[in-house]
């Protein structure tokens, strides 16, 4: 089992938890142009001595390094290499390309482990195998968009995360202000893309010996949910939850993932963990 005696992880908040040995640390990862504040709301609604990680991927938040998130095996491995000592039981949850940072480190990590995509796929471009997903194209305009207003690009990235919500306009407006309080560098946002475009760890979903969960929405813009249907054929033994909206919905909502979230966790610390 990997011990690595660093005492901080950047961007980690651990003040609301105290785990005992061997219990599960949910270890959250935020998607592109986001940080590690964006996981706030899910935070408050779990249960108090919750053992929580929201470390900032690189280039984003106050991280630096962005050229590396192009690579998720070294993104993985830089993420392991600053866990905490006290973490024995790591469940890597990973919200939209978060996911493919927490699919490559569960594949690295040789302990007791889970693994969770939220509103997250370990393939985001189309192909003739894998149908449920982004066409390559769209990605690409968000590429074309780094060269022009920062803010519109903002803007569009919060309405499409927003999409599907009850409240789009206004949770599209907490987005944007979020994506501009705290802004990831160009770097950081070109070797995002990069990995959304390049990424397949559908190998590393299929073959991980540990528990996996799925969270979708089934109005996701980035995120169809019919991906469920491939996702569950890799992995049937997977836990599956659905929430009620877009592919940020779990930020005005944050209780029903919340609950879903802690069920995993207590899986997990049965002894479930492989």
């Amino acid at each position: 089992m990997i011990r690595k005696p660093v005492v901080a992880v950047q961007g980690a908040d651990m003040s609301r938890a105290d785990p005992a040995a061997c219990a599960p640390t949910l270890v959250l990862l935020h998607g592109w142009g986001f940080s590690g504040k964006v996981w706030a709301p899910l935070r408050e609604a779990l249960p108090p001595a919750t053992a929580v990680l929201t470390p900032d991927l690189p280039g984003h938040g106050g991280a630096g390094g962005g050229a590396t998130l192009a690579d998720a095996e070294r993104t993985a491995a830089a993420l392991i290499a600053r866990l905490p000592a006290g973490v024995e039981c790591p469940v890597w949850a990973g919200w939209s390309l978060g996911g493919l940072v927490a699919l490559a480190a569960a594949r690295q990590w040789s302990g007791p482990q889970g693994v969770m995509l939220i509103g997250g796929t370990p393939k985001f471009t189309r192909g003739d195998d894998w149908p449920a997903a982004l066409p390559g194209g769209e990605l690409e305009d968000f590429r074309a968009a780094l060269e022009g207003d920062r803010p519109r690009l903002d803007r569009r990235l919060a309405m499409l995360c927003a999409r599907g919500s009850t409240d789009a306009a206004s949770l599209a407006r907490e987005l944007a202000a979020q994506l501009q309080v705290a802004p990831a560098a160009l770097e950081g946002l070109e070797a995002g893309l990069d990995l959304l475009q390049t990424a397949d760890l559908r190998g590393a979903w299929a073959g991980l010996r540990a528990p996996a969960a799925l969270w979708l929405e089934p109005a996701d813009a980035l995120v169809p949910s019919a991906v469920e249907a491939y996702l569950c054929a890799l992995r049937p033994d997977c836990r599956v939850g659905r929430g009620a909206g877009g592919h940020a919905d779990w930020l005005v909502r944050p209780a029903p993932l919340a609950t879903f979230v802690s069920e995993f966790l207590n899986q997990c610390s049965t002894g479930e963990c492989a």
